[in-house]
């Protein structure tokens, strides 16, 4: 395997000289073999020795800890002591964190060469990420605690960015980028051809100045550079270009036999002439040269693509972590913000954003690495999710101890964390005194609540209850509250025409049948436009051999068509019927295997949930879930990070987030797939499909073998995703409304109340939290438009405040406006461009 093109930890010096990479990553050519470059001296070579230390992958952080990085970083330094005037860049904010932490001497021996000017901190994050997985959020924070790392550690504000090694880059990250202080790009993988230099586009038309350092990133300098050079002099009128030099894989930096080839090569005709350098400076002299560089007006990717489905476990750690910081961070900011909580959880919310960013490494998430790494992410993802559950638990308490909660029965408050009004089934338990034979459920309102007890269990002169019930119209950043009193049976009767038998479900919206054979999807009829939603079998389980030649965690080696589960036989059962919901469960064995799929209906909702569990024994195979959409369109629609994208419907596996779209061409009507776990997708013609499981074999022979779950949801529209709200939808299944039982108590707070909205539904508000700085007492929002039209936000807070805009790194910004609340609902207008993102900071006035 050539990890060179599959990219992790590479040690290798960064050298900014004349010349462009044609010779294949990997490959030394010995000197006789060389090509020859006309007037070489007329082309400069700036070095600068890089580490691309991968934080994990044949090895485990605690390695890179322990060994690898700092006997690279002070092999690093004996060089820079032998050769004063040697420049080193280095990236990744969590090994200095580290090694300040571990080794305070290596550190402040690195904090003097980074005052000297010779050691650069570059790239700007927190580890080098995967760029299409992690949330939008999640970039924004690699940026966010990189950045200021190196700022407050430093005083360097990082310009350069860096992925040279990560297996494609997102539309919006130009965005994302610029918004951050970064105006350079280096990269590798996924770049247009024949191109090392490039303006790079995003959606929004922010644009980074981006690089392709020629040779890979790990040159040796050993054999010279003239080989290199001659293989791109052709590809643009630039003469000065920089280079990636030193060892890799596993630690080194720049190496003796580096260095003792500039000295060598220093005065031959055939190389190009070398000095040693800084990348921010390099790009600003060949920026400054106004060359007449390309515009690359797209995302860049794609490669790797079984990386977007192994280890599934890392990947649904990072959506529910993902998720669980944010709501901890919107709950406990508003709750300091509106004098509920006296301080914010700054601590436990930092260090787990810092473990979750780190896990995010592109080999970590993109499961790439041996077994133990993710044995030891999984520890560290654990260790996070208690962080953050504790500061929002603790600061939803203190919101709701402020509530009159005072009345009959038992208080239940459901809180909602998304920032507009929403519907949902939800899960509640409660103690009750005495013996009732069940509950009823009373709503802020005084209408009754029709519920759905699962389980009754007596004892101890109390009874209590687990039920499902629909909370209605949940306000919008806020709560409501609901009271369960004792009844002789379930409150309410059967709404919106809930029916179900063994083999159907059925509610307001939808009509769906199963084979009683397969389990499949035989019909599924949305009454709204009657309309059968598929042309054939859905929710198809498929089976695909994947072999591929070699690195099969990151490569797709398929051979042979898919075979559907269901030909081996499958069982069903109602598992639930009630006034409710209804679900049917579907067991289906395959080999060694077994998937149980439980498909949900409630009343008053327009999607169909299916919670799927399996226990996945099988190696060498890729597991999808097939549907036939009934309309017809050439492109499908994928969110990616702050935004989404039209794709050709070609059938190539490619990323995706929170949900998948494909309507009609004419926008009559579409189908969306929703989900909380899965990344990995493809659409060929209308037929979408989603990956679910991967047996791959190498580099963990046991990936993925064990016990899974995972949830998604089968949302049919009419009109297109803009028109059916799809962004809000997946929003919704991955940040599930909270419920918590509460004491009764008075308070000034009402029985529902909403804290903060944003509007109208194109515009999101993906963040909410207190602005960095643990003395600070604003609030940092920030809000992007999701559906690529221009619009005027409208934000809504409790109180009156002032907004100043910022950028990614909470600084302000120098022309961004400063605005005022205006009238009773303290709402500000702000102009927002299509995918465009915005960050302000809001801050109290009364």
């Amino acid at each position: 395997m050539n990890r060179r093109r599959c990219g992790t930890l590479l040690t290798m010096g960064l050298l900014t000289m004349a010349l462009a990479s044609g010779a294949a990553p990997g490959r030394e050519e010995s000197g006789a073999q060389a090509a020859t470059l006309a007037d070489a001296r007329s082309y400069t070579a700036t070095l600068v020795g890089h580490a691309h230390i991968d934080l994990a992958w044949l090895w485990r952080w605690e390695d890179t800890v322990r060994s690898i990085a700092p006997e690279t970083f002070s092999g690093t330094l004996a060089q820079m002591a032998k050769v004063p005037s040697l420049t080193f860049a280095q990236s990744q904010a969590a090994l200095y964190d580290a090694m300040e932490k571990r080794y305070p001497a290596l550190f402040e021996s690195i904090s003097k060469k980074v005052r000297e000017g010779t050691w650069i901190p570059v790239g700007g994050t927190w580890a080098e990420p995967d760029l299409n997985m992690p949330d939008g959020e999640s970039l924004a924070r690699q940026f966010l605690y990189g950045k200021r790392y190196f700022l407050d550690k430093f005083g360097v504000d990082v310009t350069v960015g860096w992925s040279p090694d990560a297996f494609g880059h997102s539309w919006q990250l130009p965005q994302v980028m610029r918004r951050a202080g970064i105006t350079d790009y280096v990269l590798e993988r996924c770049a247009p051809e024949k191109t090392p230099f490039f303006w790079w586009q995003g959606k929004d038309g922010s644009r980074v100045f981006s690089y392709v350092p020629p040779g890979w990133y790990n040159v040796s300098l050993r054999n010279g550079l003239g080989a290199i050079l001659a293989g791109v002099a052709g590809d643009t009128p630039v003469k000065d270009f920089m280079i990636l030099y030193g060892a890799g894989d596993h630690g080194g930096g720049p190496r003796a036999s580096d260095l003792a080839a500039v000295a060598g090569y220093r005065d031959d005709a055939a190389q190009p002439k070398m000095v040693f350098g800084r990348p921010d400076e390099y790009f600003k002299r060949v920026r400054s040269e106004k060359a007449d560089f390309p515009l690359v007006n797209r995302e860049l990717n794609f490669t790797f693509p079984a990386c977007y489905t192994t280890q599934v476990e890392e990947k649904k750690w990072n959506r529910s972590s993902e998720s669980l910081l944010l709501e901890a961070e919107r709950i406990s900011g508003l709750a300091v913000a509106s004098g509920y909580r006296d301080y914010y959880p700054a601590l436990d919310i930092d260090e787990a954003w810092k473990t979750v960013l780190r896990n995010q490494f592109h080999d970590i998430l993109d499961g790439s690495s041996i077994g133990p790494v993710y044995e030891e992410a999984g520890r560290f993802y654990e260790e996070a999710s208690e962080r953050a559950r504790r500061a929002r638990d603790f600061s939803l308490e203190t919101i709701l101890d402020a509530v009159d909660t005072r009345g009959e029965g038992v208080p239940v408050a459901v809180f909602n964390s998304l920032a507009w009004e929403r519907t949902d089934v939800v899960t509640a338990e409660v103690d009750l005194p005495g013996a009732p034979d069940s509950l009823g459920l009373v709503d802020s309102d005084g209408g009754q609540v029709p519920v759905q007890v699962l389980q009754r269990k007596a004892g101890q002169g109390k009874t209590g209850f687990q039920f499902v019930f629909l909370a209605g119209k949940v306000p919008s950043l806020g709560y409501r509250i609901y009271r369960a009193v004792p009844a002789s049976k379930p409150a309410g009767a059967a709404r919106g025409g809930l029916a179900a038998t063994p083999d159907s479900l059925e509610n307001e919206f939808f009509r769906v049948e199963l084979d009683k054979k397969t389990g499949w999807i035989t019909s599924l009829v949305d009454k709204r436009t009657k309309k059968q939603v598929f042309t054939g079998p859905a929710n198809v389980l498929q089976s695909i051999v994947d072999e591929p030649q070699s690195m099969s965690a990151w490569e797709l080696g398929y051979k042979g068509p898919p075979l559907d589960f269901g030909n081996s036989g499958a069982s069903l059962s109602l598992v639930e019927a009630g006034p409710v919901r209804s679900i049917l469960r579907v067991t289906t064995p395959f080999r060694d295997s077994v998937f149980e799929q439980d498909l949900i209906l409630a009343a008053g909702m327009p999607r169909i949930d299916c919670r799927t569990t399996t226990d996945w024994q099988e190696r060498d195979l890729m597991v999808k879930l097939a549907f036939p959409v009934n309309v017809k369109a050439d492109t499908a629609e994928f969110e990616i990070p702050f935004g989404s994208i039209a794709r050709p419907a070609d059938g190539a596996e490619v990323p995706a987030l929170r949900w998948v779209d494909v309507s009609d061409a004419g926008g009559g009507s579409g189908f969306s797939l929703l989900n909380n776990a899965k990344y990995g997708f493809d659409v060929k013609g209308s037929v979408l499909r989603m990956s679910v499981i991967h047996g791959a074999t190498y580099p963990d022979p046991e990936a993925d073998r064990g016990r899974h779950e995972f949830l998604y949801s089968l949302y049919p529209h009419s009109g297109t995703w803009r028109d059916a709200d799809t962004t809000r939808r997946g929003y919704e299944l991955n940040y599930p409304l909270i419920v918590k039982t509460v004491m009764a108590h008075p308070g000034n707070l009402p029985a529902a109340r909403g804290f903060v909205r944003a509007e109208p539904a194109n515009v999101l508000l993906s963040t909410l939290k207190m602005a960095s700085g643990y003395d600070s007492r604003s609030l940092v929002v920030r809000v992007y438009e999701t559906q690529g039209r221009k619009t005027n936000a409208v934000l809504s807070f409790p109180w009156p405040f002032r907004a100043e805009e910022t950028d990614l790194i909470e600084r302000p910004l120098p022309e961004g406006p400063s605005l005022e609340s205006q009238g009773e609902g303290n709402e500000v207008m702000i102009p927002v461009g299509a995918y465009e993102i915005r960050t302000f900071r809001i801050t109290r006035t009364k």
